[in-house]
């Protein structure tokens, strides 16, 4: 089995963004959730490019299942 190495807080801050306090990947980005009955439609949900993709709230409804026969 493969070792991990523990990582010390400013190792995490660097992975997730967050040494660089005043600026975030999310600025621009609209708030507010997307779905069917919410404030922005699942089409502007997919129209968003995918760094805000990753920063709003959506609801499962916007994806569509997938069915897998065996």
């Amino acid at each position: 089995m493969k070792q991990l190495r523990k990582l010390n807080r400013g190792n995490l801050k660097q992975i997730s963004g967050g040494a660089v306090p005043p600026f975030s990947h999310c600025n621009g980005c609209p708030t507010g959730a997307f779905g069917p009955h919410d404030s922005f439609s699942c089409d502007a949900y997919w129209a968003l490019p995918e760094f805000c993709r990753n920063c709003v709230l959506v609801n499962t409804e916007c994806f569509v299942p997938i069915t897998i026969d065996f």
